[in-house]
């Protein structure tokens, strides 16, 4: 763990007997919360929804599960089970437990309006709806979320600021699959990857119920992205482990998942996903019968179509288009509102709104209205007493006409259009009363923003919108899990024979029915091919209903094309209902699969000690609020001339604007900011005037012995702290804190410190080191680290960081960022003390107990409890009998006798003391010293002080310094009988180390002899002769002459040469390797390979004449003689260098031509032939024979032939073999 940090807080001092509680009470409210939950009663956000929602245990399940997975988690929940709840649970827990105050959500956008609305009437979180490069800038005030699309963000991500959002959720998350498997990943999944590898965001958290949609490597897509964002390596491997572990029918494929490998498969999974199918949530969900309800129009309503069929082709904007479409099917009412206002801004010409204001005017009731009246009175028929009906419309003006239409015939109708909270509220309670005293609810679709109306299972889309989410969110509000219906009824009320009935009708009606089949509309759009969304307009569903209503109104036949469509959204259903088989089999139910980890810490529960009603008013009354009741829960407030409302319920009964005082709002949390924005103290300093009290303590102790005080000075003031500490214990790790406040002891015995005079100055009302008044902080930080709370909150996130760093193995970087992240830190701040501090003070006191002798001691008082804590015990004086305190009095060194000073004698020589029967005079310094303290001389017999004696370094002996003289070779100091003379330098030296020389007999000082190395005798350095190669020396006669150097040296430092018998030193020598004999090297044969051999050994070279080492000699294929290697060829075959180049031709030397005449008459008669001519001789190094080349002839000379030889000069004879060959244009060769 790292180390930990205190730090304090300034302390004031308490103003009022309440303040220090309030303080306290806000401390406690302020503290953090860690993000642990176990069960709902651990939920802190529960409050700011309470009255708003009521989540489904699966919903707090996926908290749970999110809070225990920190920072990361994939919630996967079948369609239909609110993953939008769950995901406001979690941003709303986290949000009042101070962890994050901007999120950033990317969905579709058809879900956009969906999001903002669960937001805000579910959790009271505001957002805003931004695309495009508004994105850039876009920024939550202080608190809220930005709603994006995954077009937008793609573009633009890279530009927010990486601090903005402290959350990133990412709905319909499967958008992000392909990343891999496919040749070219998408951009937008690109784009999201790097962000999570960044970790940009503190929390993410993905929804989608469709993990899965065609392949596998969707999975390995969704774990990718969700281990990039832990910093985790992927589990699966890499794309080719993944693919050989788990897919059966190969990459490209990848449909089918490998039977052996399922339980890991779902293991790996699953230990980042959580999932939630409709069977395992066991909720009921009712049925939905979608009816369309046809009316035939009237005269009056196909003018109106007539009327603006050709107008409305001729508009450019095709928003416009729609707003007139829409209207025109709303009521004749609102399509005059909306030709008006867009007259008015130019958008259609004036001459339009006035021809359907001539309609309108003259027009009886409409055809829808009658029509609605008829089902009114089908319901009352089956049900009179308990029947309800929700009806919608898009329009204002259409709601007043329905509402005076239904008024006019008796009925209780309430309206809901979201522009009075208190009216609309009544209006609830009215129809949900039973039996209803409100029988109608007619709503537009801002009123009914988190209205729950599943009290009624009717309702009436009066007009239909043509995005298809905002009519499944009407339906929604009836259309509930748990509903206590069957069944819901839904009638849209159509104009039969008109683009209504045949376009708008049959579409909405097939898309309505899917959509409760599959429960996800988003999906079903897409999977059709008309769905999809951009960021510039209206949906694809949108734009396909105006392009066939217009084609429609210009007399187009859009049979085909109608049905088209329907059939897209058949085969959709088709699709998505196999693709949700596909994911049951793959993914299986979570059972077995739960949370596996670190045992979630058991911590202390949270105690507050005033609840927020009782802190809020009691914390403004010591701020200097007046507060007025002005009913059990609101408040009037006058606070420095600002006045305002409070109320402590976050739902306000009066209607009156109020500001709410309750956790984690920010008027709560402002409040408590300003009460603990300074530390507060009380303490009481109980010492009133320490001075005087310790005078009369002093005063008091020097009459037990008859003393009179005369000073006392402060030598030290010690400050002592008893009471309690109140420590601010935080422990944080990357994504989650805990704070605690930990109440310490504080013992006197712990909490003190020392100072000078400045530690008797009063306690100061502001505390700025609370050091300075005794209070030890390293106890404090060492106490506080054993909180049972923050010890548990360590142990759990040390035992995930074990966890999160395995998952992370292999990767350095990533296993150094967990271990940062996960690493507890604490933080602790000193926030309050309650105590008393008192003193001590250590007095240096000087007094006198007889006349003339001042003594002085240190006494140790405590003022507060009038007592001296450390003073001298009283002892007795052994010369006078009084007792006396025994620092005044001294010991006789000899005796051990106590005394006071006055009655002892004090050495000149140590300063010693002892009573004077045991002191004497030294007789060679004539100073009073202790009998302990004289020695008798060895020399004079008489009692001297010890420390002018010396000591002789030969004997032992001690004697007078006269009596000494100094060895001159030693510098030992010894009796000068101890000293003797050398006969060889006039010095004196101790007698002990005298040596005699061996051949002359003389003595002197051992330091000026030297021993024979041979005999070991000791000799003087002159009678001594030198080895010049070791150095030792030895007796006249034993060194020896080396015949080499002619030094002369130690026997065993020569050898005898084999050869010539000299003696020489051992480096001269060689060894033969021959014969293994030692040999001078000046008389050895050398070879070439730097071998040796004496002259005996070595042989002769023929040619050269000269010995040679036998290593060195070849034997030449011609002749057979004994040649050294330096005039032999380098073949396998040596033969006579001189000799082949003679009779190759290649050497034409003529030596000794005088004789070869005679050569080739010899030669002539060994080879038995006639006609023999000398053609080239070459010299041999010594002339002492010739290498002859002779031409041989036939007898007819037609063949000739070339003979070689050696020809011994002196002998006159050929020596050696005689070689008879041809010579050819490779050479010769015999």
């Amino acid at each position: 763990m790292a180390t930990a940090a205190f730090q304090s807080k300034i302390l004031r001092r308490k103003a009022g007997i309440e303040e220090y509680r309030i303080y306290r009470a806000a401390l406690e409210w302020d503290l953090v919360d860690p993000i642990v939950i176990e069960k709902r009663e651990d939920i802190r956000s529960e409050q700011l929804w309470r009255n708003r929602l009521e989540p489904y245990h699966h919903q707090v399940s996926n908290l749970i599960t999110f809070c225990r997975r920190l920072p990361v988690t994939l919630l996967a929940d079948d369609v239909g089970l609110g993953k939008t709840i769950s995901a406001g649970l979690i941003i709303s827990e986290l949000m009042a437990r101070s962890r994050l105050s901007k999120i950033l959500i990317v969905c579709p956008k058809i879900l956009g309006s969906q999001w903002k609305e669960e937001l805000l009437t579910k959790f009271n979180i505001f957002s805003d709806i931004i695309t495009g490069k508004n994105l850039r800038k876009a920024d939550p005030d202080e608190t809220g979320a930005i709603i994006t699309t995954y077009d937008s963000a793609r573009m633009y991500l890279e530009s927010i600021p990486k601090d903005r959002f402290q959350m990133l959720v990412l709905d319909e998350a499967h958008k992000l699959r392909n990343l891999y498997g496919v040749d070219k990943p998408p951009k937008v999944a690109i784009c999201f990857r790097k962000a999570l590898e960044e970790r940009r965001f503190r929390f993410v958290l993905m929804l989608t119920a469709t993990p899965i949609q065609n392949r596998l490597w969707d999975l390995y897509s969704l774990v990718d992205l969700l281990t990039v964002a832990r910093g985790h390596q992927n589990p699966f491997g890499d794309e080719g482990t993944f693919a050989r572990r788990f897919i059966a029918d190969g990459s490209d494929q990848a449909r089918r998942l490998k039977l052996h490998a399922q339980d890991e498969f779902r293991s790996i999974v699953y230990g980042y996903m959580s999932r939630v199918r409709r069977n395992d949530a066991k909720l009921y969900f009712p049925d939905r019968i979608v009816q369309m309800h046809r009316v035939d129009p009237t005269v009056a309503e196909l003018q109106l179509i007539d009327a603006i069929a050709k107008p409305i082709q001729c508009l450019k904007n095709k928003l416009a288009q729609i707003s007139i479409l829409q209207a025109l099917t709303s009521s004749p009412e609102a399509l005059l509102a909306q030709l008006k206002n867009m007259a008015r801004n130019g958008t259609v010409p004036s001459q339009l709104a006035e021809t359907v204001n001539e309609i309108v005017v003259k027009m009886p009731a409409s055809a829808k209205l009658n029509g609605l009246g008829r089902l009114i009175d089908g319901l009352r028929q089956e049900n009179p007493a308990h029947w309800r009906l929700v009806i919608f419309t898009g329009r204002r003006e259409t709601q007043t006409t329905i509402q005076t239409f239904l008024e006019k015939h008796g009925l209780k109708v309430g309206t809901i259009n979201g522009e009075s909270g208190p009216r609309d509220q009544d209006t609830l309670a009215r129809f949900r009363k039973k039996p209803p005293n409100c029988h109608v609810i007619i709503s537009t679709e801002k009123g009914a923003e988190g209205i729950n109306l599943q009290v009624a299972n009717v309702l009436v889309n009066y007009d239909l919108p043509w995005n298809p989410m905002i009519v499944e969110q009407r339906i929604g509000r009836i259309q509930r899990l748990a509903s206590e219906h069957a069944n819901v009824s839904i009638f849209n009320v159509m104009l039969r024979g008109t683009f209504e009935e045949y376009i708008v009708g049959r579409l909405m009606e097939k898309l309505q029915m899917a959509s409760h089949a599959i429960g996800d509309i988003e999906a079903l759009l897409e999977a059709s091919g008309i769905g999809g969304d951009n960021d510039n307009g209206t949906t694809s569903f949108e734009e396909k209903i105006r392009q066939l209503v217009i084609a429609a109104l210009a007399g187009k036949d859009v049979e085909a094309a109608t049905r088209k469509e329907e059939e897209s959204i058949s085969e959709a259903r088709k699709t998505l209902e196999l693709e949700e088989e596909n994911i049951n089999s793959l993914l299986g139910g979570m059972d077995g699969t739960g949370y596996v980890g670190p045992r979630t810490p058991t911590l202390p529960s949270t105690t507050r000690s005033m609840e927020p009603k009782e802190f809020a008013l009691a914390a403004l009354g010591i701020l200097g609020a007046r507060i007025t009741p002005k009913s059990p829960d609101l408040y009037f407030m006058e606070e420095d001339g600002r006045r305002e409302y409070i109320r402590f319920n976050e739902i306000s009964e009066t209607g009156i604007r109020s500001t709410l005082y309750a956790p984690s709002t920010p008027a709560f949390t402002r409040l408590v900011e300003r009460i603990i924005a300074t530390g507060i103290h009380d303490i009481k300093d109980v010492d009133q005037d320490p001075r005087k009290v310790s005078a009369e303590l002093i005063r008091s102790w020097a009459k037990t012995f008859g003393g009179s005080p005369d000073t006392a000075g402060v030598a030290e003031v010690l400050r002592v702290f008893e009471g309690k500490a109140l420590v601010r214990v935080r422990a944080t790790v990357a994504h989650d804190s805990y704070e605690r406040l930990v109440e310490i002891p504080c013992s006197p015995t712990e909490h003190q410190i020392r100072t000078g005079r400045p530690g008797l100055d009063p306690l100061p009302s502001t505390i700025d080191e609370p050091a300075s008044i005794g209070v030890n902080l390293d106890r404090l930080a060492d106490a506080a680290k054993l909180d049972e709370g923050i010890s548990e909150f360590r142990r759990f996130y040390l035992e995930r960081r074990a966890e999160e760093i395995k998952a992370a193995e292999g990767d350095e970087r990533k296993r150094k960022k967990l271990e940062d992240d996960f690493t507890p830190r604490l933080e602790m701040t000193l926030v309050a003390l309650e105590g008393n501090l008192h003193r001590q003070l250590k007095l240096k006191i000087k007094f006198k107990i007889d006349p003339g002798i001042e003594f002085s001691t240190i006494l140790t008082v405590d003022p507060h409890l009038q007592k001296i804590l450390d003073k001298p015990e009283l002892a007795l004086c052994e010369r006078s009998g009084k007792n006396v305190p025994q620092t005044c009095l001294k010991q006789c060194e000899i005796s051990k006798r106590m005394a006071l000073p006055n009655f002892l004698v004090q050495s000149e020589v140590s300063h010693r003391l002892a009573l004077p029967e045991y002191t004497l005079r030294c007789h060679f310094s004539g100073k009073l010293v202790l009998k302990d303290e004289v020695e008798i001389s060895a020399v004079t017999g008489l009692h001297v002080a010890s420390n002018f004696l010396k000591t002789s370094a030969q004997s032992g002996k001690r004697a007078e310094p006269n009596h000494f003289g100094r060895c001159e070779f030693t510098n030992a100091e010894v009796l000068n009988t101890e000293l003797a003379v050398s006969q060889m330098s006039g010095k004196r030296y101790r007698s002990d180390e005298q040596l005699s020389s061996g051949l002359s007999g003389k003595t002197g000082h051992k330091s000026e002899f030297v021993f024979c190395h041979e005999t070991r005798q000791p000799l003087m350095v002159l009678e001594a002769e030198k080895c010049e190669v070791t150095g030792k020396y030895v007796r006249p006669g034993i060194l020896e002459e080396c015949a080499i150097t002619r030094k002369r040296v130690l026997s065993s430092e020569l050898e005898r040469c084999s050869a010539s018998g000299e003696k020489a030193l051992q480096r001269f020598l060689v060894t033969s390797s021959l014969s293994g004999a030692r040999i001078l090297e000046r008389v050895t044969i050398r070879s070439m390979a730097g071998n040796f051999c004496s002259p005996l050994e070595a042989k002769p070279c023929f040619w050269s004449g000269r010995k040679s080492h036998i290593d060195d000699l070849r034997l030449c294929e011609l002749t057979g003689l004994p040649i050294h290697i330096e005039f032999a060829t380098s073949s396998n075959k040596p033969k006579l260098q001189p000799l082949v180049e003679l009779l190759s031709g290649i050497r034409r030397t003529a030596d000794a031509t005088n004789i070869w005449d005679d050569m080739a008459a010899k030669i002539g008669t060994i080879l038995g032939k006639n006609r023999c001519r000398i053609e080239a001789t070459v010299y041999s190094p010594g002339k002492r024979h010739l290498a002859v080349c002779c031409e041989v002839r036939t007898l007819l000379g037609f063949k000739i032939q070339h003979s070689g030889f050696i020809y011994a000069i002196e002998d006159k004879s050929i020596i050696g073999n005689v070689v008879l060959g041809k010579r050819t244009s490779k050479g010769w060769s015999d």
